[in-house]
């Protein structure tokens, strides 16, 4: 006994919470732990001569630290005395270091950053792994095991939903819409083909991941309440001018020849031959900790509801108010109007400013912007006041979209954010008609941010209802809003009804703003509007660019529906009388029941259908399918490029015709002609078996990219490997290209992971002769990974060369293959790596 060294001491770093500590033969006190001996089943080794690993575990997460010849130690916040909680510790031998194996750390918020090792350079490797976010689960009380798994296994555990989640029939969490747990880094992916140079930098792409389990049980979940988890690719060509350290890098197996999953090759596969074979990538996903979650992560459980249950709920309304008014009252995340929900930064994620000096924000539809930091942690910085140029008021009163847009010519960014609920509202209480009225007055805020990152300008446009406006557009001179008959009814919301309806007897209306040009101030009074005649709607703006032929017109392309269901937020849209069993006037093209034969032919064509109101030239089967003045006639929710040429001395409307005969939605373009004349756009197409319904939760899936030639009315198609599918795609300029050209970006998913192998492929539907198809789809292999992110070639950009027909389509480059599964999300942003701090990634 005497010959028993002293017990080491450990010093705890300090911590808000409490965390429970544990011991193993000792004791656990407030600021020191004792262990007396480290054990090894029964036998005592020296405890100055070996290695350690420590695990210790706590109710918000387990640490793993590794000591190379120091007795065993913790790094553990401190904890309280009421917070003390007898478990036990593991002591366990340190794997020699020159042994390849993953560190994994699951570590409380706010902790220490985890020791990781070295990853192998063979394959892909897991660095870091935090479950910070587990629920208090039997998966959670499960100890860490510090020998190596399997790769596979590891990625299984990065992919699996969590355990609230397993059992629900929840649309938005079953399949690939489910969360994943925590945050990670996996290194060295296989990279097939060259990365152009062009590509060399970080996509990123933002989406709903629900951190714990919804409040009012996941039945009650909606897709837009989950917390805001940022995905990222790092990609590396070898050729932008930096180190080719694989260990810093991430350098990943490059492939030179593109095989598809199992080893079949795909067609129309073409390696960059201006890029070598150091190709890397890496891949990890951050939360953006917005300061609720942070305050749900302190007590392991949510504090809000969700959109399904935006009515009063008491017991949830008045805490959160009385915490948003007495914590947050100098800078509030949210408008006045959102109390009970959360801003959960979810939907946009957008990179501003100079050249090497760029700021990140993560924004949501009905909240400010959060900044981050633009490095591999993607640290949340906080509420974004934009340099101190938003006042108290400015965060009470405004919020932020996702589709803000970046003037190529002054590298101003042009946001807009919108008022469901007028202040006027508040003086009418107690007089029920002067409530109703003042809904309908409310209003929209547009700003302008200059390159340092401050707002420069601001104006209020006053609106006639309360529409949901989810993006807009610009000019060189002028901006563009969208205001559809998606309205917002607090009434409605009062008595537990759906917060949005779709008025099908009122039109769409475009808003046109005069832009800050020398001493003429834009002035949310002067706007301009014009109204339709069309009941539809649109999510998303292609373009906007003022006619060169002529000065009083501006052309604006968007993709247009013939209504909308919001995602399960509106009450259901009912076309053409349908009475709730499905019609034809509810589908797309070949989703269900096929449209007429003769609605068919006339858009089957290489030259689309215009559709102009003063001839009235509507197909007639297209109008007996919708019953409506120039309707897609697709049914709610799917939409398809439309153009809009407005007069702004007339206030009409003096073309409305079809860009292409397909459905599809999240359209992109070139950076460098945002405002300006398009000749050429891109959109991710409908997967033809998918058909929004009433009992679904009306999101259809994308299987195809199209590249829209609308100089010539032709659109090039690139299908997606079998049961994989898409969503937002981004265009990616190549400087280097005389012609206008780049690459495009499309992260892809494997909806059915565990679905046996299947023979052959599923040959094209939708190839012309004018409208050129290229398929990647390749038999189902069980081995192939469940995302992927292609990279395309416009050949336009001369990279992967004209094919031997010699029509510019689409080509597949290179395809970095992502170990494990990235939920659905929404939209993306690139940066290119110039933009990139050095070191930070």
């Amino acid at each position: 006994r005497d010959a028993r060294p002293s017990p080491p001491r450990v010093r705890l770093p300090r911590r808000r919470a409490p965390v429970p500590l544990v011991a193993v033969r000792g004791r656990c006190r407030e600021k020191r732990v004792h262990a007396r001996r480290p054990w090894f089943g029964a036998r005592v080794c020296p405890p100055m001569s070996v290695s350690f690993d420590v695990v210790a575990r706590s109710r918000f997460g387990m640490e793993m630290i590794r000591g190379p010849t120091s007795p065993p130690r913790f790094s553990t916040p401190r904890v309280s005395r009421s917070g003390l909680k007898r478990t036990r510790v593991r002591l366990v031998p340190a794997v020699p270091r020159a042994s390849p194996r993953v560190t994994e750390t699951q570590t409380p918020a706010e902790s220490d950053s985890p020791v990781s090792l070295t990853p192998p350079v063979s394959g892909p490797s897991v660095v870091r792994h935090e479950n910070t976010l587990l629920p208090d689960s039997a998966a959670q009380k499960t100890p860490f095991r510090p020998s190596p798994l399997a790769p596979a296994a590891q990625f299984k555990r990065l992919s699996s939903p969590p355990e609230w989640a397993l059992g629900s029939t929840n649309p938005p969490l079953s399949g690939n819409f489910a969360p994943v747990v925590g945050t990670c880094e996996i290194t060295n992916l296989v990279v097939h083909g060259s990365i152009p140079a062009s590509a060399a930098g970080v996509f990123l792409r933002n989406g709903p991941n629900p951190a714990f389990e919804p409040k009012l049980g996941p039945d009650r979940y909606h897709w837009f309440d989950g917390d805001g988890m940022l995905h990222w690719v790092l990609l590396r060509s070898g050729t932008e001018g930096r180190d080719g350290d694989d260990r810093e890098s991430g350098g990943g197996e490059v492939l030179g020849s593109i095989p598809g999953p199992g080893g079949t090759g795909i067609p129309n596969v073409k390696t960059d031959k201006t890029a070598n074979n150091s190709s890397s990538a890496s891949y990890g996903r951050s939360y953006v900790a917005t300061k609720n979650l942070q305050r749900e992560m302190e007590i392991g459980e949510t504090l809000f509801t969700g959109l399904r249950d935006i009515s009063p709920i008491w017991n949830v309304l008045v805490p959160r108010l009385v915490e948003k008014l007495c914590l947050d009252w100098r800078k509030p995340d949210t408008p006045f109007w959102v109390v009970q929900s959360k801003n959960t930064a979810n939907n946009g994620v957008k990179a501003h400013g100079s050249a090497g000096k760029k700021k990140l924000y993560a924004t949501y539809e009905s909240g400010g912007a959060y900044e981050l930091c633009l490095n591999k942690t993607l640290a949340t910085k906080g509420v974004c006041d934009f340099n101190g140029s938003l006042t108290t008021k400015d965060h009470w009163m405004e919020n932020m979209t996702a589709h803000a847009k970046t003037c190529p010519t002054t590298n101003d960014l042009v946001y807009m954010g919108y008022n469901l609920i007028s202040t006027e509202f508040f003086g009418g209480f107690g007089k029920r008609d002067t409530q109703t009225e003042c809904q309908k007055r409310t209003d929209v805020v547009v700003g302008v941010i200059d390159p340092t990152g401050t707002r420069v300008e601001k104006t209020v446009v006053k609106m006639e209802r309360p529409s949901m406006q989810h993006d807009l557009g610009i000019t060189a001179t002028r901006v563009v809003l969208l205001d559809g008959p998606l309205v917002f009814d607090l009434d409605r919301v009062m008595e537990g009804g759906s917060p949005f309806k779709f008025e099908q007897t009122r039109s769409m209306k475009i808003g046109v703003l005069d832009r800050t040009m020398g001493s003429k101030k834009m002035k949310g009074a002067d706007v301009v509007w014009i109204d339709t005649n069309e009941p539809c709607f649109a999510y998303h703006v292609v373009n906007c660019y003022d006619d060169p032929e002529d000065a009083r017109k501006i052309v604006v392309d968007v993709c247009k529906s013939d209504g909308t269901n919001a995602l399960g937020m509106a009450e259901t849209v009912v076309l053409d009388g349908d009475s709730g069993r499905r019609s034809t006037a509810n589908t797309v093209d070949g989703h269900g029941e096929p449209a007429s034969d003769a609605s068919n032919a006339s858009l089957a064509g290489n030259r689309d259908a215009t559709i102009r109101r003063d001839t009235g030239g509507a197909p007639k089967s297209r109008m007996k399918l919708a019953n409506r003045q120039n309707a897609a006639g697709h049914g709610r929710d799917v939409s398809c490029l439309w153009r809009w040429v407005v007069c702004l001395e007339s206030k009409t409307v003096t073309a409305s015709k079809r860009l292409c005969s397909t459905p599809s939605d999240f359209p992109c373009i070139d950076p460098r002609v945002v405002g300006l004349k398009h000749s050429v756009c891109y959109t991710a197409g409908y997967d033809l078996g998918t058909l929004p319904l009433k009992s679904q939760m009306d999101v259809p899936q994308f299987d195809r990219v199209y590249k829209h030639d609308l100089a010539t009315g032709t659109h090039h198609t690139y299908e997606l490997q079998k049961n994989y599918k898409c969503g937002d795609v981004k265009f990616v300029p190549d400087s280097q290209c005389q012609r206008g050209g780049g690459h495009l970006l499309v992260m892809t998913h494997d909806v059915s992971p565990w679905v046996e192998p299947e023979g052959g492929a599923r040959s094209s539907d939708l190839s012309t002769d004018q409208n050129k198809t290229h398929s990647s789809k390749t038999p189902h292999q069980n081995s192939r990974a469940p995302c992927e992110l292609l990279i395309l070639a416009d050949r336009r950009s001369g990279a992967g060369a004209a094919s031997e027909n010699g029509d510019e389509g689409l080509v597949l480059v290179a395809r970095v293959e992502i170990p494990t599964r990235v939920p659905f999300g929404f939209h993306n942003e690139f940066v290119p790596v110039g933009d990139l701090e050095n070191g930070q990634w």
